[in-house]
């Protein structure tokens, strides 16, 4: 079976809207992800949030979705998430279908694109755009000195247990905690430019000098002299980016204590 082509999604989108417009417990179907605007490219999946009447009726939906869905398509894959409120499609020529559930006077945005495909209430992009708004706000004040003080009061530990698996020769230990530390990395800088780190979901976005940065922490090989040159350039990445906010990131364990620590354990 060949990979679905942009044609076959527009079909699979529209033939979503004819059946779950008509439904009485449907509300509003709002297009996420990238399908809400325009798609990234042609193997973007598809992505909904389907909005209820109330919560009451979530687990009918979720069966007449389903039912639908099945008689157009085939799936190789397909689970259903209650606790979530999601279900999750994977046809059989690999496109994703995602769709998620929630009464419409909950409405809320937990990402900033979304489009409303059809909305009978008339009330839903108001309170999603409403609630983008606050949650920005929320983070502009909050956000980034949150993130700060998560990574000062975490990363060195991470920094430290890479240096000893190191020194033990552990490599894949000091690997991971290499990953871990590179991550709260790449949220502080995503933060800085205001872009969404989660799953390095717009990493690729940021500016060439701070991708260049990023490379150069990422491990080559699993050798004790690569993983101690890759330590040294993480160490120094993560502490330049605390340092630009030093009032705000209390630095609970500083560079020079870090510093003293790895080369202790290289001797």
């Amino acid at each position: 079976m060949p990979l679905f082509s942009a044609a076959d999604r527009k079909n699979v989108l529209d033939h979503i809207v004819s059946f779950t417009e008509p439904n009485e417990h449907i509300i509003t179907l709002v297009a996420v992800g990238s399908g809400s605007y325009g798609f990234y490219d042609e193997l973007s999946d598809l992505d909904f949030v389907i909005a209820l009447d109330s919560d009451d009726s979530m687990e009918t939906v979720m069966e007449y979705v389903r039912s639908q869905l099945g008689k157009r398509l085939n799936f190789i894959y397909y689970k259903q998430i209650p606790q979530k409120r999601l279900q999750v499609f994977l046809t059989d020529n690999y496109l994703e279908i995602d769709i998620g559930y929630g009464a419409y006077t909950g409405a809320a945005a937990f990402r900033k694109h979304w489009k409303v495909l059809f909305d009978k209430s008339g009330t839903v992009d108001k309170a999603m755009r409403s609630s983008w708004e606050q949650t920005e706000a929320d983070f502009k004040a909050n956000g980034h000195s949150r993130k700060l003080a998560e990574c000062a009061d975490s990363v060195w530990h991470n920094l430290m247990l890479a240096a000893v698996a190191i020194k033990r020769r552990q490599y894949w230990r000091a690997y991971a905690e290499l990953e871990l530390a590179r991550n709260r990395l790449i949220e502080l800088v995503c933060c800085r430019y205001s872009l969404d780190a989660d799953r390095n979901r717009e990493v690729d976005k940021l500016p060439e000098t701070e991708l260049a940065i990023l490379n150069a922490t990422l491990v080559s090989s699993l050798t004790q002299e690569a993983l101690w040159r890759h330590l040294d350039v993480l160490t120094d990445a993560i502490y330049t980016e605390l340092e630009r906010y030093s009032e705000q990131s209390c630095i609970t364990v500083s560079r020079r204590q870090v510093n003293e620590y790895i080369n202790a354990c290289r001797k």
